[in-house]
C-alpha cells in the first residue's frame, strides 16, 4: 500500500513540475522562435490528453484534475479573466481516459483521435475568447490568424507530448491492477 501511495505521489508531482515547465515554454519560449512559423501548439493541452489516455484505472481522474490545472496555469498566464479552459481541459482530459477505456489495447490511435478532437474544441474556446475580449472581428481573420495556428500547432506537437506523457505515468503505469482493486 506505501508503495502504491508512494508511485501516486511520484507522479503527481511530476505532472505539477511538468506543467509549470511546460506553461513556463509555451508561453516565454515558443513564442519567441516560432514567431515566423504559422502554429502555435498547446502543449498542456496535449498532456492533458496525454495523462487521461495513460494513467491507467485512474486516468479519468488524473486527466481531469490535471485539466483543471493546467486550463488554470494558462488562463492566468495568458490574463485572461474568463477562465474557460480549465473546463475545456477538463472535459478533455477525462473524455480521453473514457475513450481509451473504449479501445484498450490502440492507446496510441486513441492519443491521436482524442487531441485532434481537443484542439478542435481548443481552436473553437478560442474563437469565444477573441469575441469576448475584441467585439467585433472579421470571422475570417480569426480563423486565419488564430484558430488556424492553434489548431495545427496543437497537432503538430501531439507526438512529442505524447512521449512526455508516457515519461509522466510511468510510476503509475507500474502499478498492477490486482493492488487498484483493493483500494476502490
Amino acid at each position: 500500500m506505501k508503495k502504491i501511495v508512494f508511485l501516486h505521489t511520484i507522479s503527481a508531482l511530476g505532472c505539477i513540475l511538468g506543467g509549470i515547465l511546460l506553461c513556463a515554454v509555451q508561453t516565454s519560449f515558443l513564442p519567441h522562435y516560432l514567431n515566423d512559423a504559422f502554429f502555435v501548439p498547446d502543449l498542456l493541452l496535449c498532456l492533458t490528453v496525454g495523462l487521461g489516455v495513460l494513467a491507467g484505472a485512474h486516468g479519468g481522474i488524473y486527466g481531469a484534475l490535471f485539466g483543471i490545472y493546467a486550463g488554470v496555469l494558462a488562463d492566468s498566464t495568458a490574463g485572461c479573466g474568463i477562465f474557460l479552459l480549465p473546463l475545456v481541459y477538463m472535459l478533455c482530459g477525462y473524455s480521453a481516459h473514457v475513450c481509451a477505456d473504449l479501445l484498450p489495447n490502440k492507446k496510441f490511435s486513441v492519443y491521436l483521435a482524442v487531441g485532434a478532437a481537443a484542439a478542435l474544441l481548443r481552436a473553437l474556446t478560442a474563437v469565444i475568447y477573441v469575441f469576448l475580449s475584441a467585439g467585433s472581428v472579421p470571422l475570417p481573420d480569426v480563423a486565419r490568424y488564430v484558430c488556424f495556428p492553434l489548431f495545427l500547432g496543437t497537432l503538430l506537437a501531439l507526438l512529442p507530448m505524447y512521449l512526455a506523457s508516457l515519461v509522466l505515468t510511468l510510476p503509475i503505469r507500474k502499478i498492477k491492477h490486482q493492488n487498484i482493486d483493493k483500494f476502490t
